[in-house]
């Protein structure tokens, strides 16, 4: 049974970069801009951003908005919630690949609503954009808490 949406069927994003000339550049979105940069680990100068870390802040703020439209959806009374991400970057003898992503957090609901808090978390892991496009090649793992105040 295909699931009806209330928002677009289809979403379009672009982004342009630009090389800074020396180790790293500037992405441009259409409302937005960033400056990234090779880390010094791997000869970059470390100015700017590592594509890592944007990974990282992409699929936590991914599931972090996909968790509020689950929240509001619900009612649910939240009071506090945060995410971490852990990401773990591997030679495997020809190149780097991700081989783990972590992802750790606590929610804290109101009194009487552990129930919805546990079940938002688990609808936010299930329909995050970014996690089920990616969840096929990047083990993901949770450890995200709920309680209730």
């Amino acid at each position: 049974m295909k699931v009806k949406t209330q928002y677009p069927e289809k979403m379009e994003y672009i982004a342009h970069t630009e090389w800074d000339g020396k180790t790293g550049g500037t992405a441009r979105l259409r409302d937005a801009e960033l400056i990234f940069d090779t880390p010094e680990t791997y000869g970059g100068r470390g100015q700017g951003l590592c594509p890592y870390r944007l990974f990282i802040a992409g699929i936590l703020g991914c599931l972090n908005n996909t968790f509020l439209d689950v929240q509001r959806r619900s009612g649910l009374r939240l009071l506090s919630f945060s995410l971490k991400g852990h990401l773990i970057v591997q030679f495997d003898g020809e190149g780097y690949t991700i081989s783990k992503f972590i992802v750790t957090g606590a929610v804290e609901v109101a009194e009487d609503e552990l129930y919805l808090g546990e079940r938002c978390v688990e609808l936010a892991k299930k329909y995050c954009p970014l996690t089920r496009s990616t969840k096929d090649c990047i083990p993901i793992e949770y450890a995200i808490t709920v309680t209730e105040r």
